[in-house]
């Protein structure tokens, strides 16, 4: 159960297995089916997830339409960054794509955590500043890049991804609408 989770940490900082064993006391561990919605819009995260298996999806909605945000693979840490230092409710959804099965972290309990090893809180400040890089790298290819190259980025990031997401969620998230993306995918294909 913890296998994937203390991979995590250790590629990341040391911690003692002893610590490790007392936060994850702390934890739990759901299930979500597919189709399920971990959190809606306007709902508030009170958790730090991460994903044992599955896939997530983060959508936002523009013009009445659902856009791909962000996608949450397995071995990853998950949460609606905004509302964990703030009391905000979400302004995205967070669907499960795939069975899914995380470990769930309340976030009245990260004080808890932190003082078992001072590691902890220096683990959760690298695991947010990791989410805000991939958040501004995303945002900042969305501006400068063509859409093949953004494309042939996702390709290189998630090589897998067209087995798992749903088309819609891939070309929203590339900013396109599905025929587009249909056909540059026919295009470079042909290449």
């Amino acid at each position: 159960m913890f296998a994937k989770v203390k991979e995590y940490i250790n590629q990341r900082i040391q911690i003692p297995e002893e610590d490790l064993e007392k936060a994850f006391g702390y934890s739990s561990v759901r299930q979500y089916k597919k189709g399920d919605y971990l959190i809606k819009i306007g709902e508030y995260c009170r958790f730090i997830g991460f994903l044992n298996s599955g896939l997530i999806v983060g959508t936002i909605l523009s013009e009445g339409k659902e856009i791909a945000s962000n996608f949450t693979f397995e071995g990853c840490f998950f949460t609606y960054t905004e509302g964990i230092s703030q009391h905000v409710p979400s302004h995205k959804n967070f669907i499960a794509l795939e069975d899914c099965e995380m470990l769930m972290l309340s976030k009245e309990k990260l004080p808890l955590i932190f003082s078992l090893n001072a590691k902890f809180e220096t683990l959760f400040t690298q695991i947010l500043a990791e989410e805000l890089r991939i958040v501004l790298l995303t945002e900042q290819a969305s501006k400068i890049q063509s859409l093949e190259t953004r494309y042939l980025n996702f390709l290189k990031d998630y090589p897998n991804a067209f087995n798992r997401i749903p088309l819609k969620y891939i070309a929203g998230y590339l900013g396109i609408e599905a025929p587009s993306l249909s056909r540059l995918r026919k295009r470079l294909a042909s290449k």
